[in-house]
């Protein structure tokens, strides 16, 4: 099962163009991922979301899931590779959900950014979007897909993680 998680803005950027990540993000929202990443056992980047996060996942003692990056130059990050833990790769989405699936992997978080998000829903693998919306405008900034490309969808379930932010939990539309 393939989960796109994201936190975007009521107008729907998933971060500022100035500042890369998703510092704009509640604690609410914050509390949800951590807590909704215990039942992953595999998380797929794009290597500008890892870029923003390569400290701390680094740093990370977790050996809870594989963290598959993927990037066009994979070779460029052999230093931070761990075996197991950080991986990076250039396969095309069918290719890296089948070896995560070869590899007892069941459960995987596709975490952003948004040329990732857009190359795997266009793929049509991605079984379920779960959009946390913050209560901000930003105006411009990160689209959550960088294709203007309809995609039908359904609601699932939606939930209040606080009193201003709200959890949409969707499915393609078949």
């Amino acid at each position: 099962m393939l989960i796109l998680i994201a936190a975007q803005t009521l107008d729907g950027y998933i971060a500022r163009l100035d500042r890369p990540g998703t510092d704009f993000c509640s604690d609410a929202d914050a509390l949800f991922l951590r807590e909704t990443l215990k039942d992953f056992d595999s998380l797929i980047m794009g290597r500008k979301t890892y870029a923003t996060l390569r400290e701390r996942i680094q740093n990370s003692t977790s050996k809870r899931y594989l963290r598959k990056i993927v990037t066009r130059d994979p070779q460029a990050y052999a230093a931070d590779t761990r075996p197991e833990l950080i991986e990076f790769t250039q396969a095309q989405p069918a290719d890296v959900l089948s070896e995560l699936a070869e590899r007892g992997r069941k459960k995987t978080a596709l975490l952003g950014g948004g040329e990732i998000y857009t190359q795997y829903l266009e793929s049509g693998l991605v079984d379920e979007l779960w959009i946390t919306l913050e209560p901000l405008l930003f105006g411009n900034g990160v689209p959550l897909l960088n294709s203007p490309r309809e995609r039908p969808l359904t609601l699932i379930s939606s939930q209040h993680l606080s009193g201003n932010t709200l959890l949409l939990k969707y499915k393609p539309a078949s």
